[in-house]
């Protein structure tokens, strides 16, 4: 758990409001509640938060609305979102950086909390930025984004090559891990097209399918390489390969 470590939870169900902020306080952290979109940045024009949780449903500023405006005035202040429906689709097309589905247990709440801090302080302390994760394939591309939280990377995702380089012109993506198989633009004219455009960003390409005749255009336009199915190990081991080397590497 993360030192003195204040929390603003944002929801406009009193009942729920109460139960989450008691919760929080059970398991060591500094909650405050706000019922609405706007006392919650009156919130945080006041006072100084380690994150936000604040579920999506909510009337005026809707959770996903709220986490957009945070992200844009406080860009380094984590927010989870809370949501009585899971998608994929939430988390990977929001501003949040991680999410909740009710109902939920207090230890899972925990973990993702310790996680998420975890992952915004590695990005603050660590000049290589955000990995983003691009696959249309939605449970791939959750499950690996996951695993690579889990294993301290801060990680955003795409589900196709032009929501990729919406995401990498914001700004803060030090690598890109993209399929090669995907609608409109594959992975491999990404590779090429943020190889001339953001050549300080690193690429690695993912597949199922090798021809031989890809290979060379691979060599040159990605700095890794992954075959599908792939073990944990190999993908962690490659990031830290290209981090410390700055160079080409294969697995």
């Amino acid at each position: 758990m993360a030192d003195n470590l204040r929390i603003l939870v944002v929801d406009d169900d009193p009942y729920l409001l109460d139960l989450l902020i008691e919760t929080l306080a059970s398991i060591g952290y500094d909650a405050v509640g706000a019922t609405n979109g706007d006392e919650a940045l009156a919130e945080l024009r006041k006072s100084v938060f380690g994150l936000v949780i604040t579920d999506i449903k909510m009337p005026g500023i809707n959770g996903l609305e709220l986490a957009k405006i945070i992200k844009n005035d406080y860009p380094r202040l984590p927010v989870i979102l809370i949501t009585g429906v899971f998608s994929a689709d939430i988390l990977n097309n929001s501003d949040a950086d991680g999410l909740l589905t009710k109902p939920f247990r207090i230890g899972h709440m925990e973990e993702l909390i310790a996680r998420t801090i975890s992952s915004e302080r590695l990005s603050g302390s660590d000049s290589s930025g955000k990995v983003l994760v691009v696959d249309d394939d939605d449970g791939f591309r959750l499950m690996l984004s996951e695993t690579l939280k889990l294993s301290g990377y801060s990680v955003i995702a795409a589900s196709d090559a032009g929501q990729a380089l919406s995401r990498i012109r914001k700004g803060n993506v030090s690598t890109v891990i993209t399929d090669i198989k995907m609608p409109g633009m594959d992975g491999i004219s990404l590779a090429r097209h943020i190889k001339n455009h953001f050549p300080h960003i690193r690429v690695i390409l993912v597949t199922a399918f090798l021809s031989p005749e890809n290979q060379f255009e691979e060599n040159n336009d990605a700095d890794g390489f992954l075959m599908k199915p792939f073990r944990v190990e190999s993908i962690t081991d490659l990031l830290e390969n290209l981090k410390d080397a700055g160079a080409k590497a294969r697995l």
